[in-house]
């Protein structure tokens, strides 16, 4: 009888934890077919109160959260996601950024420090220190990991981002002709750089005249338009 007992509790627990999964694969796959940020946040949301270890759920929801600049939620899911998968490189990289965005540049750096352990090809996370370091006030290590992060050929926008980075290295260091060079480089391939270096005034009048009429340009179109710096993109998402 005690068996009967036994297989019968079992089998409950077994039924009701796959009733569980597959309302939690619902609700996941309703948040990948909305189109609508606000809404798929909270399908992930109840796809986790139905499965708290869907590990793609807090992905999805913390580079929602990413993306609307709520940094705080978007750590704790990718704390989440580095519990359930203590090697992922990404998660690493990407709490790393989101705690830089919020003025955390000292969690910033270890984070960003064990993403490189993970991935030593990893161009963002390099670039990513490489700002960190520098809003420490530790501008020659921000050029050396700028340097690193360009050298690896990442994608446009991350180089364009390690070379403005680097200039404004430099601009700390005093190093006028390569900050003008670098900051060029970083519009040649990203033109919104042209709106950061004008408003931040780190530009140098060698710089300014270099900008010549299509940097004013750029200016102008940037500033009415509001075109503001995207977040890093995670690997799987358009």
């Amino acid at each position: 009888m005690k068996r009967i007992i036994i297989a019968t509790l079992a089998y409950i627990v077994m039924t009701t934890s796959v009733a569980w999964a597959q309302d939690a694969m619902y609700f996941y796959q309703r948040g990948m077919e909305s189109s609508l940020a606000n809404k798929r946040i909270a399908y992930f949301t109840k796809a986790l109160e139905k499965n708290p270890s869907l590990v793609e759920a807090y992905e999805k929801r913390a580079i929602h959260y990413y993306f609307q600049r709520r940094y705080a939620k978007a750590i704790q899911d990718y704390s989440k996601i580095i519990e359930l998968k203590p090697e992922g490189a990404e998660a690493y990289l990407m709490r790393g950024s989101a705690q830089l965005k919020a003025g955390e540049a000292e969690l910033a750096i270890s984070n960003l420090s064990r993403a490189i352990e993970l991935d030593p090809r990893a161009a963002s996370a390099y670039g990513y220190r490489a700002e960190a370091y520098r809003l420490k006030g530790m501008a020659e290590e921000a050029v050396l990991d700028s340097t690193k992060a360009i050298s690896l050929r990442g994608d446009e926008r991350t180089t364009a981002r390690a070379y403005a980075t680097r200039a404004k290295a430099h601009q700390q260091l005093g190093h006028e002709e390569q900050s003008d060079a670098d900051f060029n480089k970083s519009v040649e391939l990203d033109p919104r750089y042209v709106l950061i270096r004008y408003l931040t005034g780190t530009s140098s009048l060698e710089g300014v005249r270099r900008m010549g009429l299509m940097g004013i340009i750029t200016i102008c179109f940037i500033g009415i338009f509001q075109i503001s710096l995207r977040a890093p993109k995670k690997k799987g998402e358009h």
